[in-house]
């Protein structure tokens, strides 16, 4: 079960669940359009679920397709989301969300600019599936398990990491380095890893669960830094969340660590 939404058709299913944004959205989705626009996007979108017949109004009375309620809705109130994307030097960026309740999980991609896909997964084994696949090319990426733990890691800040992953995405090696020269690394390590990382993909793991009570949990997020030879695992330091621990590991650490992450919605919201 699967069902494919426009932006403006995303949009009215918002409003008509009173919701402001969801995942994937960011935080004002009516951001940088005027009033007059607004309302020419929300009337297209409504038009457009009408004639595919995902809504229909009766007398002030709007009802909405029920595979769209189960798909859409679950994703716009989860109880738990997983997210993994894949950032390219070049600034593109794949961003998958899982997003699961008690009755159902959805897979959440964009795969093109304006369109919006909501999938089931029907079980576990269907998320393991899919998982792997996402994960294939890192899993199969060629690492030396000589490097696992050089050194025993570096660490930096957790702004400067922000910093680094800025300049990674345009391509710029010497404000990396710079970087984390400063931040006292070694002028070789901090050389290959602003190589590295302005040279091949970088995927990014975080979740959380227990979204809808006063007390949501989720583990720290986790970074894997493709290089030609190994990978770089970047971690919160525990009970020093401004700072992030990097240690070297080999691409298939790399994919475990990202699988893991989904633990916990297998385990409160998936039978196993």
């Amino acid at each position: 079960m699967n069902i494919n939404l426009t932006r403006d058709e995303l949009l009215v299913f918002l409003s008509l669940l009173g919701a402001k944004t969801m995942n994937g959205l960011g935080d004002d989705p009516f951001a940088n359009l005027n009033d007059l626009e607004i309302v020419e996007r929300l009337n297209s979108g409504e038009h457009s679920l009408i004639s595919r017949g995902l809504l229909s109004i009766d007398e002030n009375t709007a009802t909405l397709d029920e595979t769209l309620m189960t798909l859409v809705g679950s994703s716009v109130f989860p109880d738990a989301t997983l997210l993994i994307s894949r950032s390219e030097p070049d600034g593109s960026n794949e961003v998958h969300y899982f997003n699961a309740t008690s009755k159902v999980l959805v897979e959440q991609t964009s795969p093109r600019p304006g369109i919006h896909t909501f999938a089931q997964l029907p079980d576990s084994e269907a998320f393991d599936i899919q998982l792997e696949m996402l994960l294939a090319s890192l899993t199969a990426a060629k690492t030396d398990a000589e490097h696992e733990n050089l050194s025993g890691g570096f660490t930096i800040a957790a702004d400067e990491m922000t910093q680094i992953v800025a300049y990674c995405q345009q391509g710029e090696k010497a404000p990396v380095y710079q970087i984390l020269i400063q931040a006292g690394w070694p002028e070789d390590v901090a050389s290959k890893f602003a190589q590295h990382c302005t040279t091949f993909p970088t995927w990014v793991g975080v979740v959380a669960w227990n979204l809808r009570d006063e007390e949501p949990q989720a583990l720290d997020p986790v970074m894997i830094f493709l290089g030609d030879d190994h990978c770089w695992l970047a971690e919160n330091v525990e009970n020093a969340q401004e700072k992030l621990h990097l240690q070297m590991i080999t691409a298939a650490q790399g994919a475990e660590k990202l699988m893991a992450l989904a633990e916990p919605l297998k385990k409160n919201y998936l039978q196993v």
